[in-house]
């Protein structure tokens, strides 16, 4: 891909399967959420896509997101990880968020 396009598969409140979306994005991993604002559009080889005229990537909330994430690669040296280290980064995040 050229310039940050980026395609991406995702699962989205209110639909049963992963979409497909289509967009411009820096970096975009594993486990983060995106935003995204754009139209629905039918291509005639891949079918329904999302074609995103923003894209924004947040750092994950939930213990599937944070798993996904550092599962990723994209931390150096950190790859699939033991369940306990992730709940208690988990925990941690949490209770900051809760603490402010």
């Amino acid at each position: 891909m050229d310039c940050g396009s980026c395609v991406l598969r995702v699962k989205a409140r209110g639909q049963r399967d992963l979409i497909t979306v289509l967009g411009y994005a820096a970096m975009i991993s594993a486990g983060e959420l995106v935003q995204a604002m754009g139209t629905w559009v039918n291509d005639r080889t891949d079918g329904v896509q999302f074609k995103a005229a923003f894209l924004k990537a947040t750092a994950p909330t939930t213990v599937e997101g944070i798993e996904k994430y550092l599962g990723s690669g994209m931390i150096r040296g950190i790859g699939p990880v033991c369940r306990n280290v992730e709940c208690t980064f988990y925990e941690i995040l949490a209770s900051r968020s809760r603490s402010r």
